[in-house]
């Protein structure tokens, strides 16, 4: 009982605060549109070379502080669930540790891109496993089969297990700064909770799966007309970014969670 009790304090807290919501929506929102600016500007003069590294230096710094504030707003408000945790505070904190977070995110894209070269292998792994199992076995799993199964683990590997062993770190840097980077034990006790998995399998199914449907919505082609796809999208808009914000509101209040627990097993009695 305990565990589904973990599980709905995560969901319950992620809806607490509308002031986080919007400095999210907003945020991602103009981050989205000023990386869309830094693709149009010209590399014809130095000036502009020179506002390009500026601008993408802005945008990374404020995605930094943005996703490291939130990270530690839910931190804190599992401290205390009866009155809402400060905003502000939190953002000041990630701002402090904007060098650890950056350490962090280089390594989890880097790591992230190795994985992305699975891709690659999609159909002569499968098909090199399938020709070393015996034929009763071939009988039983068609190569299209074992391509969805391949293709299954590459996508939970890529949305799921990284991401949930390696942005615990990113909740500790946010927090503590270099030394959240070797927080092996904080992160260890984060990692053995199931409701933190499930959590995680939450947040992808909502955050990937259901965004990729509702992105992937056509109007019948037969009828459809450009001002009808243009009133689509800008109506899908809005709800894929909001199911991608709760989904990682939800990620992120889980690991608070985890975090506040495991730093209260630690200490001792």
């Amino acid at each position: 009982m305990s565990r589904w009790t973990s599980l709905k304090d995560a969901l319950l807290v992620s809806f607490k605060n509308w002031r986080l919501w919007l400095i999210q929506f907003v945020g991602n929102v103009v981050f989205f549109f000023a990386f869309l600016w830094y693709l149009q500007i010209g590399d014809a003069h130095w000036w502009q070379l020179f506002f390009q590294v500026v601008l993408i230096i802005a945008i990374a710094i404020g995605a930094l502080v943005l996703h490291g504030g939130t990270l530690n707003y839910f931190l804190s408000a599992h401290q205390d669930q009866a009155k809402a945790a400060p905003v502000f505070p939190a953002f000041k904190k990630a701002l402090r540790h904007v060098p650890a977070i950056a350490v962090w995110a280089v390594i989890f894209f880097l790591v992230r891109a190795y994985v992305g070269k699975l891709d690659d292998y999609s159909v002569s792994v499968p098909g090199y496993l399938r020709s070393g199992f015996p034929v009763w076995l071939r009988r039983m799993i068609s190569e299209p089969a074992l391509d969805n199964i391949y293709s299954g683990f590459v996508t939970l590997l890529r949305w799921v297990l990284l991401p949930g062993l390696l942005v615990p770190f990113a909740l500790f840097s946010a927090d503590k700064g270099f030394r959240g980077l070797i927080a092996v034990g904080d992160w260890g006790r984060t990692i053995r909770s199931l409701m933190y998995w499930l959590a995680l399998l939450i947040a992808w199914f909502l955050g990937v799966y259901c965004i990729g449907l509702i992105k992937d919505w056509r109007l019948d082609q037969k009828t459809s007309t450009l001002s009808g796809e243009t009133a689509s999208l800008i109506l899908r808009s809005p709800l894929a970014i909001a199911l991608g914000i709760f989904a990682w509101f939800l990620a992120c209040s889980m690991l608070g969670r985890r975090q506040l627990r495991g730093q209260s097993v630690a200490q001792p009695e």
